[in-house]
């Protein structure tokens, strides 16, 4: 499995699009699974945090300006959504199977890494999962630390918490509990070892949910490499 450490404290998956480590699905050169009558663009589904969506909106663009068949979902806990991330990560390996398009990069963000990676572990449709900054760590996996992490926000950048307010107001702030909630009970341990997709994790250089010592156990369990 691959792992990649982030020298910024931001991750910009739009960076996908130049990054040919990711293997040849991830590149428009050619199709890896032999159907393809044109030419090959991959096909990404991004699952942004919780609650949160906004951020992800513009390298997402970047990835469908690159001619990448790129869907941005919306985020766990918004009204209407799911806030529990497995039921979410259930639903999402239900819709790709439903479909029946082989999905070549699933990339999870934060909270959303866990829905991914239940996602993936439940359909063979997914080529690669990516899990940036997967949550959540043990040393972490309480409501209070759950909490300070929330409030206190980015350091590196003040004025990140007044940005998210848009899609948290989306969410409220009872739905945003739960998903705290479901975040510490669901266990990125315990899914990894029935993922059958290669696996990227990717884990920046700030990053106050996971440690580097986590993000490397969890490159350590996938099948993939």
């Amino acid at each position: 499995m691959a792992v990649a450490s982030a020298l910024n404290h931001r991750v910009d998956i739009g960076r996908l699009a130049d990054t040919p480590e990711l293997g040849d699905c991830v590149l428009p050169l050619k199709c890896p699974h032999g159907t393809c009558l044109g030419p090959f663009m991959a096909r990404v589904i991004a699952v942004p945090g919780l609650a949160v969506r906004a951020y992800v909106a513009p390298p997402v663009q970047h990835l469908r300006n690159h001619g990448y068949d790129a869907t941005l979902l919306q985020p766990p806990a918004w009204r209407g959504v799911d806030q529990d991330l497995a039921l979410y990560g259930r639903r999402l390996a239900a819709d790709i199977d439903n479909d029946g398009a082989p999905v070549d990069v699933l990339i999870g963000l934060s909270a959303g890494s866990q829905a991914a990676a239940v996602a993936a572990s439940l359909t063979s449709l997914v080529s690669r999962l990516v899990l940036v900054s997967p949550t959540v760590d043990p040393a972490y996996r309480s409501m209070i630390k759950q909490l300070y992490v929330f409030v206190r926000g980015d350091p590196h950048d003040n004025s990140a918490f007044y940005h998210h307010v848009p899609d948290w107001s989306r969410a409220g702030i009872p739905r945003i509990f739960r998903g705290f909630a479901s975040a510490i009970a669901l266990h990125l341990e315990d899914i990894m070892p029935r993922v059958r997709a290669d696996i990227t994790i990717i884990h920046t250089e700030y990053d106050p949910l996971t440690t580097h010592a986590y993000a490397a156990q969890l490159a350590e369990m996938g099948q993939g490499f």
